[in-house]
């Protein structure tokens, strides 16, 4: 059955775990309700339910009301969503009740939950199959596995790293995670020589790290690392790029080639939509180039050219945007 973890890891990995113990990620999700109405005005049963409630009911971010009227009702909902850009503090229910916090709207996430509920196994699939295409076409653009590597740390918000005959060749913090990867750099070493007594599994660091493995040849391995236990979707992901790591590194590949109309980028600036315009203009707004280097599908670029477009009323297809984008990248950059 799918659990609480397998839950927020689909639907949302950006959502956070702000309060309760991260053991009890692990109980089954038997269907999700939602609240529409702040507390005490609760469903009359939600056991074993996620219940999902809007962050504008919950009064400045206090989440101690809601889940004191969730114990008062004798509710016990496997855990807490709450959907919305409210403030949510982060310590604040003093209680195990795992509480998560998301951007969505209550009504999508709702939806989406129910959706992946009834349909995990072709949703799942679907995930593997993107990344799959999106992994390959990172590959063709820079044949090296930090390419189809960059591109599941993307999608999961995991760290990502390949190791080949002991060396790690590709390390990819997920955001805010560079200590996390500074821990997993020191102790690689160590973790490859326990790889006999594990069978593959999922498995936690003396210090607290969760770190998954999949071997990718004779003396190669794709891992994932991160402060919380992985979900189903983290396995299904890691066994995908573990496959195009497979046909990548038997190609035995040199020296990227990048064409003079596809230039290697600088070092990410830390804002995604930022790299995006720069990438588009540099490779004079077309899409698919510009995808290739920076190791993400074309959707997501067109994703983020929407949002630019939106939000900051910026696209560098248009020529003068675009050249605006490269003074300023110029000037910032000497």
């Amino acid at each position: 059955m799918t659990s609480v973890l397998d839950l927020w890891r689909a639907l949302d990995p950006e959502a956070r775990l702000v309060s309760g113990s991260p053991d009890l990620l692990a109980r089954p999700v038997r269907g999700v309700v939602r609240s529409r109405a702040s507390a005490p005005h609760l469903p009359a049963a939600v056991d074993g339910q996620l219940l999902v409630v809007d962050a504008g009911i919950v009064a400045d971010g206090d989440l101690h009301a809601l889940v004191a009227a969730v114990r008062e009702a004798d509710l016990a909902p496997c855990a807490l969503w709450v959907a919305g850009s409210g403030p949510v503090r982060l310590d604040a229910a003093g209680d195990d009740l795992p509480i998560l916090a998301g951007a969505g709207a209550t009504a999508v996430v709702v939806d989406r939950a129910a959706q992946h509920l009834e349909h995990e196994v072709d949703e799942l699939a679907a995930v593997v199959a993107e990344l799959r295409l999106a992994g390959a076409e990172a590959a063709l653009g820079d044949p090296q596995p930090s390419a189809p590597a960059g591109v599941v740390a993307a999608r999961l918000r995991r760290g990502v790293a390949v190791t080949v005959d002991g060396a790690l060749v590709t390390l990819n913090p997920r955001s805010a995670g560079q200590a996390l990867a500074t821990r997993f750099a020191a102790a690689h070493g160590r973790l490859a020589a326990d790889r006999a007594t594990v069978a593959g599994g999922a498995r936690r660091t003396r210090d607290g790290l969760w770190i998954l493995e999949r071997t990718v040849g004779p003396t190669a391995s794709a891992w994932l690392f991160d402060d919380l236990p992985f979900a189903r979707i983290d396995e299904r992901a890691l066994e995908a790029l573990a496959v195009t790591l497979r046909a990548l590194l038997r190609r035995r590949p040199g020296e990227p080639a990048h064409s003079r109309s596809e230039p290697r980028l600088p070092p990410s600036t830390g804002d995604p939509i930022r790299d995006t315009l720069l990438a588009v203009a540099r490779a004079n707004g077309r899409i698919a180039p510009a995808a290739r280097s920076l190791g993400v599908h074309r959707n997501t670029v067109l994703y983020r050219l929407q949002r630019a477009s939106v939000e900051l009323g910026i696209d560098p297809r248009r020529p003068d945007d675009a050249l605006r984008l490269l003074r300023e990248a110029d000037g910032r950059d000497d």
